[in-house]
């Protein structure tokens, strides 16, 4: 019986662990935060809705405009380091939201990495 309690608490105290490191970090919140963004959207706005980033990245775009990342942590994979994969960045240009997520990060990063390589 006493075996029987133990194997019940272990069973317990390992399930409840496996379940809190799914999404840790407020990650569901950060996720459903992001359905309220809009695009136009001001940083402060954004920061009022989504706190703090992950992580942050700023560029000059060579016509002069201000291009930054916000890059939020939505997604855990428990890998020992974080890929980019697990991130969503969401863009702002001249302080206004233009878009979010991988994809278009990508995309904006190319489009003015060209655009500096033709000059």
């Amino acid at each position: 019986m006493r075996k029987l309690i133990y194997l019940f608490v272990m069973v317990i105290l390992v399930s409840g662990c496996a379940s809190s490191s799914v999404m840790p970090w407020g990650i569901e919140k950060t996720r459903n935060n992001l359905m309220k963004l809009e695009i136009n959207m001001s940083k402060q706005q954004v920061l009022e809705i989504m706190g703090s980033p992950y992580k942050r990245e700023a560029y000059l775009t060579p016509d002069g405009k201000a291009l930054e990342f916000l890059i939020y942590l939505t997604q855990y994979t428990d890998s020992g380091s974080i890929p980019d994969t697990d991130t969503t960045p969401i863009c702002f240009v001249d302080g206004k939201v233009t878009g979010w997520g991988r994809n278009f990060y990508v995309k904006e990063k190319q489009r003015y990495e060209i655009e500096i390589k033709n000059k």
